[in-house]
Parts: C-alpha cells; structure tokens; sequence
C-alpha cells in the first residue's frame, strides 16, 4: 500500500521569471516558520525544483504567444532569474 506524504501549506500567487518563460501560479509554502516564505524554498540546499499549481506559462520568446494553462508545473530553480509574490509576508 503506497503511504501519501500530508501536510499543510499555504498557497502564495507568484510570478516566476525565467529567459524562456513567465510563469504565474501558486507556489506552496509551510506558515509559521522556515519555508514560511517564498525566498526560503528558493534558498533552500536541497531545492533543485518547485511546484507550481493553477499555472500560467507565457513563452517570453514572443509577444504574441499563446498562454499555457496547467493544473501545476514544476520549475527548476537554478533557471529562475525573478519571483514576485503577490502575498508573501
């Protein structure tokens, strides 16, 4: 039987600047302590990549390119050049 790993989060709206794309989506982080903000999963050793739920990906190639919609993406951190969360504390 496969055992589910459960805690909670809070979702943060965040745009995600990459050379390739802009991504806006929520990205999960644990209230009340470390990984409480944004900066902190980014900053964390051990984070090579991050979820991103009900996402937007815009290709930053062209102007006129077509929105992507995704129940989630998953970004590789070493790729993100900005963050700007929406509700980070």
């Amino acid at each position: 039987m496969a055992m589910e790993a459960s805690f909670k989060t809070q979702p943060v709206r965040a745009r995600i600047l990459t050379d390739e794309y802009e991504i806006e989506g929520n990205v999960h982080v644990k209230p009340g302590y470390y990984n409480g903000r944004v900066s902190d999963i980014l900053n964390a050793p051990e984070a090579e990549f991050i979820p991103v739920t009900q996402a937007t990906c815009t290709s930053r190639a062209s102007e006129d390119s077509t929105p992507i919609e995704t129940d989630c993406t998953i970004v590789q951190v070493k790729t993100i050049k900005m963050v700007f969360p929406f509700d980070d504390e």
